[in-house]
Order: C-alpha cells, then structure tokens, then sequence
C-alpha cells in the first residue's frame, strides 16, 4: 500500500529524516512514536509532500514519485493525485471558521472531486453521523468543542473516499477529556480496516489499535515491531529508555 525508500530531509545544515525505509500493508494500522524533534511529523508530512522530501521515493497504490524528479514537468500532477488517494489529519483542526460542519465536510467532493451539492450533502451527513456528529452538522467550529472539531476534520478527509488516512498527533490540541471520543473514532476506522499511519504520544491507544509500533528517534527508525515487542520487550536501548520515561 504505502513503500518508502530512503527518505531525506533537511533544513538548512539540519537533517531531519536521514533515509527513512518502511512499508505499511494495506489495512494495517502503524503507530510512529518517538521524542519531540525525532523526525515523526516531517516524515507523515513528507508522505504528501507537505513537505518536500530532499531524497526518496513514495509509492502509494499505483502511484510512485521521486523526490529528485522535482523538476520533471508531471511532478506537480503526481503530487496533486496521490493526495487524491490520502486523507491527512493535523494537530489543529484547519476547519474554515465560516463554515458550518456539514459545509466543511462538503467543500472536498464539490470543489476537488466535481461532485453536485445534493450528493456531497448526503455524503457528508452520513460521515457526520459516522463519527457521532449528526446533531451538529449546522454548528459552525467556534460552536464546537476541540473534540468534535476534530471528529469533522475526520469526517472531511474521509469525504474524500482516501485510500490511507494520515494522523500527526490528532489529539495533542485537546483537553484530557475529550481524547477518548476522538480515538474511538480512529479506533473504528481501523477496525473497518482503514490503511492508517498515526503520530502519537497516546501509549495505551497505541497498545490497542496498532499492529505494528515504530519508535523514531534521531531522523532514524531505530526500532519496530507488535506492540507487545514494543511495549514489553523492546530490544534498543533508546527505546527503552524513552518507554520508561513516558509510562
């Protein structure tokens, strides 16, 4: 489903991501953990190309693009189509304030996908009621709590009928207890057996949903594996002692 090899990135003289190789299966949940400034959320971010990698190539489904084709003309359309295949889910919600719910999850299928007003409205009522937001769908986000501002950010990008879901961190902006409802959602999604890369410090969702853990650290993958070797017995050092720090 997803292929990566040898991802770089840098800024300036700093390298961020020093040759990144993963593939992630489809329908596999993958959770990336690792300590602030260890490359994560450059890494998800470079997968779309929100970032532009310096070295590697992606490769989503069918779709392959090289970092260092940047200057072949049918490099901007790759892009453009493999975000297509990608729903992205950020830190802080990037709803449009005069929108209301409904609108947001709409604005995808009509402005990006072509589709009529009537039929992106039935779609993004379905998904609103999806992840438990069908009584909001007039509301707009100052209307909304952190939670289920998130859970229409979901909804969005599932509006776009994405063949993997991305997720830097989706719950870092919310208050303790408003976590839960929105991993319920990711939690559903991947037991419906969504391709799913996720960015978090969550340890016990992690334990629950992934299939498979990998700890960054340093622009590295320094480790990987179930989250029972993970969690119970890592085989690296580092890992072990970032493990120790946040349980």
């Amino acid at each position: 489903m997803i292929q990566v090899n040898n991802l770089k990135k840098r800024f300036g003289q700093n390298d961020v991501l020093c040759g990144i190789d993963l593939t992630v299966n489809k329908s596999e949940v993958v959770v990336i953990m690792g300590p602030s400034g260890s490359g994560k959320s450059t890494f998800l971010r470079c997968l779309t190309f929100l970032e532009e990698p310096c070295e590697g190539v992606i490769r989503l489904g069918n779709q392959e693009i090289d970092a260092k084709a940047r200057h072949d003309r049918k490099y901007k359309k790759a892009i453009r189509d493999l975000r297509k295949s990608t729903g992205f889910v950020f830190q802080s919600f990037n709803l449009f304030p005069h929108k209301t719910a409904l609108e947001n999850v709409m604005e995808g299928p009509i402005t990006i996908k072509g589709k009529n007003k009537a039929e992106s409205r039935e779609l993004a009522l379905e998904l609103l009621t999806k992840v438990g937001l069908s009584d909001r769908a007039d509301h707009y986000p100052s209307q909304l709590s952190g939670g289920q501002q998130q859970r229409v950010a979901i909804a969005r990008s599932l509006s776009m009928s994405p063949t993997v879901m991305l997720y830097d961190e989706p719950t870092s902006a919310l208050d303790p207890e408003l976590v839960r409802e929105v991993l319920l959602v990711i939690k559903d999604l991947a037991e419906e057996g969504m391709t799913m890369v996720i960015v978090t410090h969550e340890m016990n969702f992690a334990k629950e949903v992934a299939d498979r853990v990998i700890f960054m650290d340093g622009g590295l993958i320094v480790e990987q594996g179930t989250s029972e070797e993970i969690f119970n017995q890592p085989k690296e050092e580092r890992t072990k002692r970032f493990l120790t720090k946040v349980n």
